[in-house]
């Protein structure tokens, strides 16, 4: 027999204030799946990387319903890292997965992402939602990241977004072009 695959990946990140965020690193990522009538899979993971005190916790859970869970905390002198994604496939009814991620520098500048997917229409299927925040430089302070994957009569609908601000009162630097004019003495 062969299974067709509707997959879907749906990526956003936050470019706005890119080199703004300097905090530690929370990231989580939850992976769950059913096949139907049979057994089913799910997965997480969290970590938190900075130079504070951090708690990275995960939860999986399988049967009727198909659990996976992941959540990391942190705060170090930068500010504060937080990310949180699940993932859900019960036996019946559509999969959903989805991600949560802010970071909260020290004097105000914040970027957050979100991300949401659901599988249905099918038996078999699967989810996926990762994200995370913090510390990358010249990169992007937030991003989040979902998918999913179902048989041949099922749908996959997934969407992402990713925002960036300075700290209030922080004005971006200005590109200025300057014209001149020779000047003879």
């Amino acid at each position: 027999m062969k299974l067709n695959r509707i997959i879907l990946v749906a990526t956003s990140v936050g470019m706005g204030c890119a080199g703004l965020v300097w905090a530690g690193e929370a990231t989580t990522s939850a992976n769950a799946g059913s096949r139907g009538g049979r057994s089913g899979w799910a997965a997480a993971t969290a970590n938190y990387d900075g130079n504070g005190p951090g708690y990275a916790t995960t939860r999986t859970r399988t049967g009727n319903v198909n659990l996976a869970q992941g959540v990391a905390v942190g705060f170090d002198n930068e500010g504060l890292s937080f990310s949180t994604s699940y993932a859900v496939a019960p036996r019946l009814g559509p999969a959903v997965a989805g991600t949560f991620n802010v970071n909260i520098g020290l004097h105000g500048q914040v970027a957050t992402s979100v991300g949401r997917t659901v599988a249905g229409g099918d038996p078999v299927r699967e989810v996926s939602a990762s994200g995370g925040t913090g510390r990358t430089y010249g990169g992007s302070p937030a991003w989040a990241t979902t998918g999913g994957s179902t048989g041949p009569s099922g749908t996959v609908k997934s969407f992402t977004k990713a925002d960036s601000s300075p700290a209030p009162g922080h004005r971006l630097p200005a590109v200025v072009e300057l014209k001149g004019r020779s000047v003879r003495g």
